[in-house]
């Protein structure tokens, strides 16, 4: 315990002060990561694998005092990360990441954290994967964070369609943005859109949409929804545009 509070201090040692009226500090998330690292090991041959691939769930309210700050933030518990799985010779298959998302069932205080270990095309890999035995055969070190960073897993191959304006838009590890605002990454020109309406994002090797609290709902495949996890074919509707989700095998190009 002595030297994961270090680790996760060492790392996160500015955002205590930055954050110091916070009931929740990111220390502490840090140390409940590092825990669901270490709790969910696979032992294949020589070498023993943890998670790559984090997410976060925080009340509204911790959510909220995080949000200016938590694409920083995911990156600064990501490198807590690594340095926890560095120090106890723990192998990870790329850059670990994490996303904080926020979850009404949380309580205001309370983390919880839900992992898992993807491979380079963004599926989850289980403890019999012929990837793990290459590694284990010597193939792959990667404790090294200049090599994780440069390998990153590329993230499934998908493309959101919209069909009435015969347009595509290529998906991939950052997220989509979609609404009204000239700043989103898809922009909708319709009063019945948001101006920052839904979102797009890799969570856990799979691609999952989230409203943003619009005001007029989003649906998937008639249904409306608030975050749902999509498969190929999934029709979205946003005021008065459908968008499809086409998902191809294998990783992106």
């Amino acid at each position: 315990m002595d030297s994961l509070e270090r680790i996760a201090s060492r790392i996160l040692e500015g955002w205590t002060a930055r954050l110091f009226r916070a009931r929740l500090q990111p220390v502490q998330i840090a140390k409940r990561l590092i825990r669901t690292m270490e709790a969910h090991q696979t032992i294949s041959l020589a070498k023993t694998f943890v998670p790559n691939s984090y997410v976060v769930s925080l009340s509204p309210a911790d959510h909220a005092q995080f949000e200016p700050y938590r694409r920083s933030l995911e990156r600064d518990l990501a490198e807590a990360l690594l340095g926890a799985a560095r120090e106890r010779s723990l192998t990870l298959l790329s850059f670990p990441t994490v996303e904080i998302e926020r979850d009404e069932d949380v309580a205001r205080g309370d983390v919880r954290v839900s992992c898992a270990l993807v491979d380079a095309s963004g599926d989850e890999v289980t403890p019999d994967s012929p990837e793990l035995g290459r590694v284990a055969a010597g193939h792959t070190m990667i404790l090294d964070r200049d090599a994780l960073l440069r390998d990153r897993p590329r993230a499934p191959r998908a493309f959101v369609e919209l069909p009435a304006e015969r347009r595509r838009l290529a998906l991939a590890g950052e997220p989509l943005t979609i609404g009204r605002d000239p700043e989103n990454d898809l922009v909708l020109d319709d009063r019945r859109v948001s101006r920052r309406h839904a979102e797009i994002r890799l969570r856990l090797g799979r691609y999952t949409l989230y409203d943003l609290q619009s005001t007029n709902g989003t649906f998937v495949n008639g249904r409306r929804v608030a975050e749902v996890v999509l498969t190929d074919g999934d029709r979205i509707a946003i005021g008065g545009s459908e968008l499809v989700l086409q998902q191809e095998p294998g990783p992106a190009g």
